[in-house]
């Protein structure tokens, strides 16, 4: 069994290897969370990288996911800063250093309390915003399109959709089984490649903070939701509450597939909700992953 890592947007700064380090590394150190003894350059991982396709398009994403604020305001600052208390090794940084759960952050100063505090508001006024946008989606396919250049461009250009599924699909083996763990953008990626090559055989798909509730996402697709009828293992989808990338789970019609998906909450951090470190060294991510794999956790 081959595990499929597909990530989502934003990795310029990343390559090929550089990426699949990073998660590797996550990875790991959820494995060490829970005390089990297991290299992941053991396991038959694979992680397509298509972050550079943007770069050949000559585009970029104006849009920071850390912050959710247009990269042009370089001078915005938070009104709290809090960089002891809740420090983070951020995607663009290949490098992985002590990562923190929510249970190991406990501010100690009122600086540190405020700036929790504030974090928290941010995330929460942010998933106000996404909610009330889901309900006009013209509008919000709008400012997909001028900040989100990556997702505009896998939505709506079929030439660079397709780019991005030979680069997955260059690295398949028909023959071969997989398990296939997808964040973001590439939850949306995931769901597409299962619907249109029915040659894939995926024991289990994970999602992780996908974005595929929205209304937005779903008109654009080239399919409608629905289990693909050939898919016959299980969706595991786990979502944040604090993410306002997410929103929601994915039960609500059309999502009511038989058999279901099955939706689970789970805390990721609260300065970056919606980054692959809070989903990916989750333990009941890993476990989810090393069950497939008939790998015990206990």
């Amino acid at each position: 069994m081959k595990i499929l890592f597909i990530h989502g947007m934003n990795q310029q700064n990343y390559n090929a290897e550089t990426l699949r380090q990073f998660w590797l590394q996550v990875f790991q150190t959820g494995l060490h969370r829970l005390n089990i003894d297991l290299d992941v350059n053991a396991l038959d991982i694979v992680l397509p990288f298509y972050g550079d396709l943007l770069s050949k398009h000559k585009l970029n994403n104006t849009l920071d996911l850390r912050t959710f604020l247009p990269k042009s305001w370089k001078n915005f600052k938070s009104p709290f800063h809090f960089k002891n208390a809740m420090s983070v090794v951020q995607e663009k940084d290949p490098c992985l250093t002590a990562l923190p759960s929510n249970e190991d952050i406990q501010p100690q100063t009122l600086t540190q309390r405020l700036a929790l505090t504030s974090s928290l508001a941010k995330d929460r006024a942010l998933k106000e915003l996404v909610i009330f946008l889901n309900h006009y989606p013209k509008l919000h396919a709008t400012l997909i399109e001028k900040f989100l250049i990556e997702t505009y461009l896998y939505l709506a250009n079929p030439d660079f959709m397709n780019e991005v599924h030979d680069r997955i699909m260059h690295n398949l083996d028909p023959y071969e089984e997989y398990i296939v763990v997808s964040h973001s953008l590439g939850t949306v990626i995931a769901y597409n490649l299962i619907h249109k090559n029915k040659l894939c055989r995926i024991n289990r798909l994970i999602t992780l903070g996908s974005p595929l509730a929205f209304k937005v996402i779903q008109e654009r697709l080239s399919t409608p939701i629905s289990r693909p009828s050939h898919f016959s293992g299980d969706w595991i989808n786990f979502y944040s509450p604090d993410d306002f990338l997410t929103a929601f789970p994915l039960t609500e019609p059309p999502f009511d597939f038989h058999p279901p998906i099955e939706n689970l909450a789970i805390q990721t951090l609260i300065s970056n909700p919606h980054r692959i470190i809070g989903y990916l060294a989750n333990p009941l991510v890993i476990q989810s992953i090393l069950e497939s794999l008939s790998i015990e956790t206990a």
